[in-house]
């Protein structure tokens, strides 16, 4: 992916040179609707959507959010697909200065990438198991078959394509390993998480649906030696001829392998805005009512950022220590924090940008 470098060095400098922090992504979650029915995401289940910005709100949004300092422009959903405007919104994106990531569940991919595909860089498609459990997992029949032939027209046009799972109880070490070597035969990257189930008592501004206690025990990673065993396999792989494959960085797996804690930014380096555009913070467990910041329709979104409640939060988070006792590792948010306490893991981050 190409990276403006105009704002990419200017994040790094502030970030970790300056201590000011300044956003490298802008992740916006373009709808909360979605044609999947994921047993562990929420979003299906909401009985209401809050209303979604406008093509010419989306505009302005990206307009602040390139001027305060972001890079790449993260389209996150729902399912990102079921907006009409979307390629609209990408071309804006690009024209801006941004690099543009999309992050689907792929049904809707192999219909609509011709719509869009000169203003993306480069897409995530969300692919847990190598069969007809991945549409059972996701509600959705044919998601699978669909995901794959999305990834391969990517790469056709020479998107950057990445093949995303979240590995759950129900997995085997064969699994993984089948979906790792189905992306290297795409030609795409492959990248992991485990499972991360929201206790009952956090229910304040989490973005990750609640389990039912059915749901829970089929899925629920009860042995952390699953996850070692995935990560030693990924581990060895990256040494052996999957680098480019592989996406996950080298301290993101040690840190899962040992569910180890870690100090947790994420109101750092990427800047999260909900459909409706309140600002929020990527926490997956919503602590401290972390949901709302405030919102872009309303207020500026530089004074929001820099706001008391978003400084509070900063030093709140970084106080956190749930990690090891409930496996919260979200991707996007502990891929991102260490590079603040671990000299090697930003060396490894910059290695995987550039």
């Amino acid at each position: 992916m190409k990276y403006p470098v105009k704002n990419f060095l200017r994040c790094v400098i502030n970030n970790f040179v300056l201590r000011r922090p300044i956003p490298l992504l802008l992740s916006f979650e373009i709808t909360q609707r979605c044609n999947a029915k994921c047993s562990f995401c929420g979003y299906w289940k909401l009985e209401e959507f809050t209303p979604e910005l406008s093509l010419d709100e989306i505009k302005k949004l990206l307009d602040s959010a390139y001027d305060l300092g972001c890079a790449i422009f993260v389209v996150t959903g729902g399912e990102s697909l079921l907006r009409k405007d979307l390629p609209s919104v990408l071309r804006y994106a690009k024209e801006t200065g941004f690099s543009t990531l999309l992050l689907t569940n792929g049904y809707l991919l192999p219909q609509r990438i011709h719509e869009f595909y000169e203003d993306l860089d480069a897409v995530s498609v969300s692919i847990d198991f190598p069969d007809a459990r991945h549409d059972k997992n996701r509600g959705l029949d044919g998601l699978l078959e669909k995901g794959i032939v999305g990834i391969k027209q990517a790469r056709d046009y020479g998107i950057i394509a990445n093949m995303n799972c979240v590995v759950t109880g129900q997995h085997s070490l064969d699994d993984v390993k089948e979906l790792l070597f189905l992306a290297r035969q795409l030609d795409c990257g492959f990248s992991v998480a485990p499972l991360f189930i929201r206790p009952a008592e956090f229910t304040n501004g989490a973005i990750l649906g609640t389990l039912s206690k059915k749901e829970e025990d089929q899925m629920k990673l009860n042995d952390w030696n699953l996850i070692r065993s995935v990560i030693d396999m990924l581990l060895f792989y990256r040494k052996n001829g999957f680098r480019k494959t592989i996406q996950n960085t080298n301290s993101y797996l040690r840190l899962v392998k040992d569910r180890a804690d870690f100090t947790c930014y994420p109101l750092n380096l990427q800047l999260a805005v909900a459909s409706n555009g309140t600002v929020a913070t990527v926490c997956a467990a919503g602590l401290y009512g972390s949901h709302n910041l405030g919102n872009v329709l309303k207020q500026d979104l530089r004074d929001i950022w820099f706001s008391e409640k978003a400084e509070m939060l900063r030093r709140k988070f970084k106080e956190c220590t749930l990690a090891r006792s409930m496996g919260c590792y979200l991707l996007c948010v502990a891929e991102l924090s260490l590079p603040f306490h671990k000299p090697a893991a930003l060396l490894d981050y910059v290695k995987k940008v550039t």
